[in-house]
């Protein structure tokens, strides 16, 4: 494990944390946790506090059997959430637990939590599955429930207890986490309506799911998502602030 580059994922992790406490979707409780490359079962993840206040200095090195092997713990008790999905999902390098408020309402209604705002279409349209099982995660049984309710999928709820991000790298689970707050936030407010949701077609969702926008190149794609992510970035460091109150 090469020093500098936990450092470097402890900063990321740290800064995904205030995006995700800023954006009222982790606080007093939950992980983020990221793989660390080439270290066989090994993955970076808050300590036992809030995740919300965590900074760089505590976020330890973690086995699959839940021992800190680098770092001071306490250690979270719902760490086999990660050693189990990771376990089981090669292209997962960064997850997220968190207690969202909505992903808590749609975990205990009959309405499926569904993709319906832009590229999130062809992801979620279906439905994100929901695990059943009360309690917390914290044991590998557990753990390796919540991973086969999970699937192949980038996310999953937890009924009466909030959800899980899984994706390939730290920015894209922060992203899709608040990705997930926004399509739960909207449908929300469709079923307060008391209107029909109105989802994509097949031949929409293979339009987002392709390109997200006709014409759109593989790179101007990859700028939007850098572009969400320096916006949020920039809600956290305050520089948002000072550009909104500059004389």
């Amino acid at each position: 494990m090469d020093t500098g580059t936990l450092k470097n994922f402890a900063d990321e992790l740290a800064l995904g944390c205030r995006i995700l406490s800023e954006q009222e979707i982790i606080d007093g409780y939950g992980q983020l946790s990221i793989r660390i490359p080439g270290e066989d079962g090994l993955y970076l993840i808050n300590r036992g506090i809030s995740p919300a206040l965590a900074v760089s200095e505590d976020f330890i090195v973690c086995d699959r059997n839940g021992q800190i092997v680098r770092g001071d713990g306490p250690i979270n008790s719902e760490w086999p959430i990660h050693a189990c999905i990771y376990d089981v999902r090669p292209d997962v390098n960064c997850i997220l637990h968190s207690h969202s408020r909505l992903s808590r309402i749609f975990s205990l209604s009959s309405q499926k939590l569904r993709g319906l705002l832009t590229s999130s279409g062809p992801d979620w349209q279906e439905g994100i599955p929901v695990y059943r099982q009360a309690g917390l995660i914290t044991s590998v049984q557990r753990g390796e429930n919540l991973a086969g309710v999970l699937g192949a999928n980038s996310a999953a709820l937890l009924r009466g207890h909030g959800d899980v991000v899984a994706t390939g790298g730290i920015k894209s689970t922060v992203m899709k986490a608040i990705t997930l707050r926004l399509n739960a936030d909207v449908l929300h407010e469709v079923i307060s309506h008391g209107t029909e949701i109105d989802l994509w077609s097949q031949e929409e969702l293979d339009i987002w799911a392709n390109t997200g926008v006709p014409g759109m190149s593989k790179e101007n794609r990859a700028g939007l998502a850098a572009r969400a992510w320096d916006y949020y970035v920039a809600r956290v460091d305050g520089r948002l602030n000072r550009l909104l109150h500059r004389s």
